[in-house]
């Protein structure tokens, strides 16, 4: 009896694991099937999530570079597609949510794609909705004074000869170039960082020691693009000063500035028509100081441009500028409108690389404020002594040569200041 006893209860815990074991199966099964399915959505959530960040960095980088936020956006998207997506992505230059609501250096992207899971898809029917969301946008990185604009792959900043240039800020190159920037023969150049889309050469160890190099950086907005095209008619005014001359001249529009003499501008903006030269070919003579010129204005911007510009595209009858050594040049940038902290200006409307940019200067000389030449080569010989304690210098190219001690503290309200680098970075 007693061995029958242990053989039924022997049977009834095989019953009873069986039943058990049966009642258990469909959890044992769905837990099975959820742990697929939250593996399925996690891989979905994170291809995803790499989709959307590539598309906002995209999108902020082509914020650096002037292009359409939406276009580039769209067609990253595309490029990185895993998954089909469903409804409209959004894009966003300057979130409407968020904390970085109204910030148009930022871009927003949310997407959205429809997995239907393999365990919990037929209970679901439409399938589940698997969104992502990120935010990338340019913060400010370094301060620059000194920005060649040449998109290309051409060498953009070059220090030649026996410069010394001392620049308590930094130099950035948006070409491609190996290199973008260098320094040759025995230039001493302090400036940092140092940047550029391309490379920066320093086999020749011209940059002084501690230079902070940022090679194959992001490109750099121009800070002017919003400038207007300067739009004037053609004018009689002349502004010729002849040796030994002194004259007080005002704001307006003039076929020339030729000073070999004395000049002191009133405060104002001052237009140069390049046209009215016809085709001159020495068209530094837009606005020339001769070597015993002396230029002296406060708030006062000069134009180079033109009078009836083509219809579309460049023109070589945009005026150029040549300040010879030992001209003497006093000028301070205005304070306040359109032309708030610019100093001199070249109608974008000029011919690529028609003719170079010529500045001169001497311990006598102070500048304040930009000088903006976006589609030629300027070229800056300074002199040991010069004031430059506050400007700016962008250009298509740029080649120093002399010996400049460049700094970039302006004074408070000058309406000038330092070009604030930027870096893409995703934000959230």
């Amino acid at each position: 009896m007693a061995g029958w006893g242990l053989s039924r209860i022997g049977r009834d815990r095989s019953a009873n694991m069986a039943a058990m074991t049966a009642l258990m199966m469909p959890v044992l099964i769905g837990a099975a099937g959820l742990t697929s399915d939250t593996i399925q959505w996690a891989l979905v959530r994170r291809a995803l999530q790499r989709q959307v960040d590539s598309a906002a960095l995209a999108g902020a980088y082509a914020l650096t570079q002037n292009q359409n936020v939406a276009d580039t956006v769209t067609a990253d998207l595309a490029k990185n597609s895993n998954f089909a997506l469903s409804g409209t992505p959004t894009i966003e230059n300057g979130p409407t949510q968020g904390p970085f609501a109204g910030d148009s250096s930022v871009v927003r992207v949310r997407i959205s794609s429809t997995v239907r899971l393999p365990f919990t898809g037929p209970f679901m029917g439409s399938g589940m909705v698997i969104s992502a969301e990120a935010t990338a946008g340019l913060r400010q990185d370094g301060d620059y004074c000194i920005l060649a604009l040449d998109p290309t792959t051409s060498l953009a900043i070059t220090n030649s000869g026996n410069t010394t240039v001392n620049a308590n800020c930094g130099m950035h190159a948006n070409s491609a170039g190996e290199p973008a920037v260098n320094g040759t023969g025995s230039a001493v150049i302090t400036a940092s960082p140092v940047s550029a889309v391309g490379n920066v050469d320093n086999r020749n160890n011209t940059f002084a020691a501690g230079t902070v190099f940022q090679p194959y950086s992001v490109a750099q907005r121009d800070p002017f693009a919003s400038l207007p095209t300067p739009n004037i008619a053609q004018s009689p005014n002349n502004g010729d000063v002849r040796s030994n001359q002194s004259r007080n001249l005002t704001p307006g529009t003039y076929r020339g500035m030729d000073i070999q003499g004395t000049a002191t501008l009133a405060p104002g903006t001052y237009f140069i028509d390049g046209r009215s030269q016809g085709n001159n070919q020495n068209k530094n003579l837009g606005f020339n100081v001769g070597s015993q010129g002396v230029v002296t204005g406060t708030g006062v911007t000069i134009v180079l441009t033109m009078s009836n510009p083509p219809a579309s595209g460049t023109s070589n009858l945009v005026a150029g500028m040549n300040i010879n050594a030992g001209a003497r040049i006093n000028l301070t940038s205005p304070t306040s409108g359109t032309y708030r902290g610019i100093l001199f200006y070249q109608d974008r409307r000029a011919n690529t690389l028609g003719e170079t940019v010529v500045v001169n200067g001497n311990a006598q000389s102070t500048l304040q404020g930009a000088i903006y030449i976006p589609r030629n080569e300027l070229r800056f010989n300074g002199t040991a002594g010069m004031t430059i304690n506050c400007l700016q210098m962008i250009g298509y190219r740029m080649t120093f040569s002399g010996n400049s001690t460049i700094n970039n503290v302006c004074p408070a309200n000058s309406g000038a200041s330092a070009i604030k680098g930027n870096t893409v970075r995703l934000l959230g």
